[in-house]
């Protein structure tokens, strides 16, 4: 454990001693810097109409987005799905920019001057980060490499397209532009992220004491900087340390909701934990003694069925290397069962189960019957959300609920399911 520590402390001041090595910022500093990185997005997008196998992808990766969005279920790695989700998100049919996404499909590739289609292409509002990550696609295509998450996500969603589509013949020239322009879009954001690194490890100082090291506070709160490094735009009159502090906020809170407790729970509820815990600490210390459910709810204007309610939440996670007993050496572990494998029949009895319930469920709806083998991983895969059930059919998690509730119903009306169910609950029993 000390080495560990020693460790952990070694790597601290690898990280702050690198940090020193860059100062903070001035405004004019941040204005010369971004500006040199959205320069190199606008080079790249003016590539993009005047080469036109580079317009005919570009072409085809807006249609895409109406023709064939990008489902969860077809990503082995559900994080670039997520990933593809947050750009493209304004060009899909329900999408803000979907009426001038159908415009440059129908009539991008028309226009006669470059000038034109630039206009077009620019009236998308592309992303910075979805622009390069179509640049280096492009650029692997034509036998190039580049590293870039999005550009993998894209990858990943390329394989889905039909008819698939063919490799590039860009002429060097051409490909060396792609090249310079992508490293002065990646130079000036690392400079943004670098001369701002000193702003992670405060943020990340305060949510110590919640279940997270401090390095991996540090790492999120970094993935949060660049995120905001790449969506920064000095023309709006912001210093970059007040735009970025959100951004690195968000990151590390929501990291924190998601490992830093055994029960995941809503960032809302979170927060309201987060208040109660606190006004309970300054009563404490104010009048020596700990608060009662009514004082805190009076304190923070909240319902006292609600307050007591937050107060039983963090009473729900329990370790099983926990003492049954104060004076206790044994665990809660020691008490649960050792049985390691079940009994032959056990099996042969699930996989009928599991016929039985498929030829039950062939007899719902389409829609029903693709929520119930979504949402408890009849299709031989993991179970899904309500949310993921959602985007893959394109409707509310309000309707998949209802769905949900519709087929769960008709299955408990069948003879068959309810003799099914007697009849294992007899086997359970004896």
């Amino acid at each position: 454990m000390a080495s560990k520590d020693n460790h952990e402390e070694r790597d601290l001041e690898l990280m702050f001693a690198e940090a020193r090595r860059y100062d903070l910022l001035t405004a004019e500093q941040e204005r010369e810097i971004d500006g040199r990185k959205w320069r190199a997005v606008q080079a790249l997008q003016q590539l993009f109409v005047e080469e036109k196998e580079l317009l005919d992808y570009c072409t085809r990766f807006i249609a895409q987005c109406s023709s064939s969005p990008p489902e969860i279920k077809r990503f082995t790695n559900r994080d670039q799905h997520f990933v593809l989700r947050r750009e493209l998100a304004p060009y899909f049919d329900d999408g803000e920019l979907a009426t001038t996404a159908k415009e440059f499909t129908q009539k991008g590739c028309k226009l006669k001057t470059g000038k034109a289609r630039l206009a077009r292409l620019q009236a998308l509002s592309l992303p910075a980060s979805l622009t390069v990550g179509m640049a280096v696609a492009m650029l692997r295509r034509a036998g190039g490499q580049f590293s870039d998450s999005v550009a993998d996500a894209i990858a990943s969603w390329e394989r889905q397209w039909a008819p698939s589509m063919s490799g590039f013949s860009l002429e060097p020239t051409c490909l060396k532009e792609i090249r310079k322009q992508l490293r002065l879009y990646t130079d000036a954001r690392d400079r943004l992220v670098m001369h701002n690194l000193r702003l992670v490890y405060s943020i990340a100082a305060r949510y110590k004491g919640r279940g997270v090291s401090y390095l991996d506070l540090v790492q999120e709160g970094t993935l949060g900087l660049i995120r905001a490094a790449e969506k920064f735009e000095f023309e709006k009159g912001f210093r970059f340390s007040t735009y970025c502090f959100n951004w690195i906020t968000q990151a590390i809170r929501r990291y924190v909701g998601d490992v830093g407790t055994l029960i995941r729970l809503p960032t809302h509820v979170q927060e309201q934990l987060g208040r109660l815990y606190k006004e309970r600490a300054i009563e404490t210390a104010r009048t020596g003694a700990e608060p009662d459910e009514e004082t805190l709810a009076t304190n923070l204007g909240m319902d006292l069925e609600k307050t007591r309610q937050l107060l039983q939440l963090r009473n729900l996670g329990v370790s099983l290397d926990a003492p049954r007993f104060d004076d206790d050496e044994g665990t809660l572990l020691d008490t649960l069962s050792t049985e390691e494998f079940g009994d032959t029949e056990d099996t042969a009895e699930q996989a009928s189960l599991h016929r039985f319930l498929e030829g039950a469920v062939d007899e719902l709806e389409q829609s029903e019957r693709r929520v119930v083998i979504a949402r408890w991983g009849l299709h031989q895969g993991p179970p899904l959300s309500r949310a993921e059930i959602a985007e893959s059919m394109g409707v509310s998690r309000e309707w998949v609920r209802q769905l949900e509730r519709s087929a769960l119903r008709k299955l408990k009306q069948q003879d068959s399911v309810r003799s099914a169910y007697e009849d294992y609950s007899e086997v359970g029993n004896f």
